[in-house]
Order: structure tokens, then C-alpha cells, then sequence
């Protein structure tokens, strides 16, 4: 019988079954309105993102899932590959990206703020498209973006004024206004703002405003961030894995 288990084990292994430890492990509380309106600094739930490494075409593999504070266990997990200018492709079937997830997953690509200068007022373009179904869908994005450098160049405050493009059948656009604070000496976002109204409807009600608050960052490079309040005061609690968080070596 223990004969029989080490060889179902090493099959699993050799399947593929066993899961990666990712490369880094980030959790950030969110926050989705209905409308612009402010909702009184409450978050809604924690946010993991898992990076597992380097795809082979170059892009980056990341893992995302959501708990909100009022269900009993996680949203499915959701692989994507987050390319350096923020393009990002979903070939999975549903579920796809939330809404939350998906305005994470751009800023997430390693060249998207790196015009942005730790020495002065900077500004720049971004082009990038959402795929998903290996490209059934595709959403075209074009970013104007703003930063402005703090804390001797290591903080950028960044604001940005977009369009999204829908390029399927379903051809809609959306406006989108966002502020972020991205670490440059980690490489992430800490806290993300962003509004999307699609047109040509302006109505504060056909408004979605989200928000980010980096929490958690296995590296150990980010910036300190306060503790976000969550509805009716319940934190929920740590998204479980597959497999251990990275340690991070000890300074020498």
C-alpha cells in the first residue's frame, strides 16, 4: 500500500498536478462601486496575485482570485499572461477576469510605468489590448498618462485619461480616469483609482469606480501602506494556495 502511494505521487508529479510555488505573491484590498460615489474608505475584500514566472513567448504568468468579505471561500482562481506594456491575454474558458481584476492585471506588466521619470513631470502614451478565448474577444486601450515623482524618486503619482475600444461584434467604448501610486524599487502599484463610464452615456450611475490597496508583498521591497477597513469590520482571510509563499532572503 505505501508502495502504491509513492507511485500515485510520483505520477501526479509528473502530470503536472503538482502546483508551482510562484515567484512573488501579492494581496491588495478592493473595492467596486456601483457608481463614482465615494463609499466611505470601506473595501469590499482581499484581492491574491500570484506571479509564476516568465511565459515562453516573454510575457508574464499571473494568478488572480477575489474573497469578498461576505462569502465563504474564494472566487475561482484565474490564470492570465500579462505582457511588459500591459497588453493581457486570457485563453482560458470562463470564468474570466473580474472587473477589479482586470484593472490590476495591466499595471502589473514591467514596462508600463518605466517612461515615467524619478527626476521630473513625465508624460506618455500607453497602447495595449485585453484578449480573452484566444482572442474570441479583444478590447483595444489607449492611456494618456501623467507622473509626477515623490520621496526622492522612488514614488510616482500617476493619472491617466483613456479610451477602451471593444473590437468584437459587441463594439462598445468606455472612458476611463484613473490615479495610481506605483513604488518604482518594487516594481508594483500600491494604490489604484480608476472610473470607467462607458459612452455616450455620462451619468455618475452608469459610472464603476475601483479601488486597490497593496496589503501584502512576499518581497518585502514595497513601500508600508495603512490597514484598509472592510465591511462591517470583517477581514477576510488569507486566500489559501496551492503551495508555499516565497520566503525572502535575509539581507546580508
Amino acid at each position: 500500500m505505501k508502495k502504491l502511494g509513492l507511485l500515485l505521487a510520483a505520477l501526479l508529479v509528473l502530470a503536472g498536478e503538482a502546483p508551482a510555488a510562484p515567484v512573488r505573491h501579492l494581496e491588495y484590498a478592493f473595492a467596486v462601486y456601483p457608481t463614482a460615489k465615494p463609499n466611505g474608505g470601506l473595501y469590499n475584500g482581499t484581492m491574491s496575485v500570484d506571479i509564476l514566472g516568465t511565459a515562453p513567448d516573454g510575457g508574464t504568468l499571473v494568478q488572480v482570485s477575489e474573497w469578498w468579505y461576505y462569502t465563504l471561500r474564494p472566487r475561482q482562481a484565474v490564470t492570465c499572461e500579462v505582457y511588459a506594456g500591459g497588453s493581457v491575454r486570457c485563453d482560458d474558458v470562463p470564468p474570466y477576469p473580474s472587473e477589479t481584476e482586470l484593472v490590476l492585471l495591466p499595471l502589473l506588466g514591467r514596462d508600463f510605468f518605466t517612461a515615467g521619470s524619478s527626476s521630473g513631470a513625465s508624460s506618455w502614451q500607453q497602447k495595449l489590448t485585453l484578449s480573452f478565448a484566444k482572442q474570441l474577444y479583444q478590447t483595444a486601450v489607449s492611456l494618456d498618462l501623467r507622473s509626477t515623482p515623490q520621496s526622492g524618486g522612488r514614488i510616482l503619482t500617476v493619472t491617466s485619461q483613456g479610451v477602451f475600444q471593444q473590437l468584437d461584434r459587441r463594439d462598445r467604448k468606455a472612458l476611463e480616469e484613473g490615479q495610481f501610486v506605483y513604488d518604482r524599487a518594487s516594481s508594483i502599484p500600491t494604490v489604484v483609482h480608476e472610473v470607467r463610464s462607458p459612452t455616450p452615456t455620462v451619468s455618475i450611475n452608469s459610472q464603476t469606480a475601483v479601488d486597490l490597496l497593496l496589503m501584502k508583498d512576499s518581497a518585502g521591497t514595497s513601500a508600508p501602506a495603512p490597514q484598509p477597513r472592510f465591511q462591517n469590520n470583517r477581514l477576510p482571510p488569507t486566500i489559501p494556495r496551492g503551495s508555499p509563499e516565497p520566503k525572502v532572503p535575509a539581507a546580508t
